[in-house]
């Protein structure tokens, strides 16, 4: 069964969805008409879905925030995902509260609270040249000298690097891995490129840092690696909200249009392939969403023991699945679905990088086997919830 959203949770979320119709939806449009995005146009959306009430959702209340649970913060991402260009962003925009358990109050103010205001953002730095999907094979230093730190490394990946006032950066701090808050003019601190990808234009950069002789202070450094892990954890299970939202936009798209087009004097919802494509892709998001809204539950019980497994399944399984139902629009919408102008053509690009950021989906399989392998499949079952660990 889909747990229970609350009232004031379902208001957010009717709301999101028109602002996706009426504001984004339009500007998809005219971004793939230009070729680019418009970002005088982009700050503007971004300060009105502000102002609608669209960010810091998973903030605690003291903070500013609704401290919705990972169940709400689902069912607002999956609007969201209806969205190309990486403008969804902006209606289901999370807060840094993982940053809140490992900050001093002193980092708190300084880092946290402007971000919570709007007035900069942060950007996580992660994955590197030499280790991505898996975190401890990065090889970034933290040395300690004097009353400071000086870093070494490079940082692939940075997703809106291009506008963070700070970046999260993950290093080994001798035997262990611990996160550091670096200013973007910090010393030794250079933006080296920002490369193209193929989902451009989008609306966040993925910029490379490289970080020689970075000196920063004692304070920078943040309270252990746990709140990575975790970051790391809940993106995969947002990442699974938005491609069944995204897939639930292709196959009304793809249904649509089946039943307009004309070939051969028949609508081609008439024909059985097409009918076939139409089925297979609402069945499988169905089962997507289901998995997906099961483990947004297993983050509510706070289960640990499972949490890591379960989330896996949901990011490896809804990605997939996204990538199946876009390909499956493409080839409804034909010559159509191969035009720019289309969001199948979008999605088809954009939901690709679904099954490899955040952990790809090979990862994401040797996570589930070494569950399963540990505690058996009963475990992973959607009533097994509470089981020796």
């Amino acid at each position: 069964m889909m747990p229970e959203i609350p009232e004031e949770v379902r208001a957010i979320k009717a709301r999101i969805a028109e602002f996706v119709r009426e504001e984004l939806h339009p500007f998809e449009a005219e971004i793939a008409e230009r070729g680019e995005i418009d970002e005088g146009k982009l700050s503007a959306l971004r300060a009105k879905a502000r102002e609608a009430g669209f960010s810091n959702l998973n903030m605690p209340r003291e903070y500013g925030g609704m401290d919705l649970s990972v169940v709400s913060q689902v069912a607002l991402e999956e609007e969201a995902g209806k969205t190309t260009n990486g403008l969804g962003y902006m209606v289901a925009d999370r807060g840094p509260r993982e940053l809140l358990d490992l900050a001093s109050p002193e980092q708190i103010e300084r880092y946290v609270m402007p971000v919570v205001r709007g007035e900069t953002r942060e950007a996580w730095a992660i994955t590197e040249p030499g280790a991505g999907s898996d975190i401890k094979d990065i090889a970034t230093t933290a040395a300690k000298d004097g009353d400071g730190w000086v870093l070494d490394g490079e940082k692939w990946f940075v997703t809106g690097g291009e506008r963070a006032g700070f970046f999260i950066v993950l290093a080994w701090d001798g035997e262990e891995q611990a996160s550091f808050l670096v200013d973007r003019d910090a010393p030794g601190l250079e933006i080296v490129r920002t490369p193209a990808f193929m989902h451009d234009p989008y609306a966040s950069k993925h910029v490379e840092l490289r970080l020689t002789g970075c000196r920063v202070p004692s304070s920078a450094r943040l309270g252990g690696d746990k709140g990575t892990k975790r970051w790391f954890s809940l993106e995969r299970i947002m990442i699974a909200a938005r491609c069944c939202g995204a897939a639930e936009r292709l196959v009304d798209l793809a249904r649509s249009w089946s039943l307009e087009r004309e070939a051969s004097g028949r609508k081609i919802s008439e024909y059985q392939a097409i009918q076939f494509m139409l089925a297979d892709s609402v069945t499988e998001l169905n089962a997507a969403r289901l998995m997906t809204y099961h483990v947004a539950q297993v983050w509510d019980q706070d289960d640990p023991s499972i949490l890591h497994g379960k989330t896996a399944m949901a990011k490896l399984f809804a990605s997939e699945m996204a990538g199946r139902v876009a390909d499956r629009a493409v080839q409804i919408f034909g010559g159509r679905g191969y035009m720019v102008e289309n969001p199948a053509e979008r999605y088809y690009r954009e939901l690709r990088v679904d099954r490899i950021w955040e952990g790809t989906s090979e990862i994401q399989r040797l996570i589930i086997a070494r569950g399963l392998l540990k505690r058996g499949a009963k475990a992973y079952m959607m009533d097994g919830r509470r089981h020796p660990g």
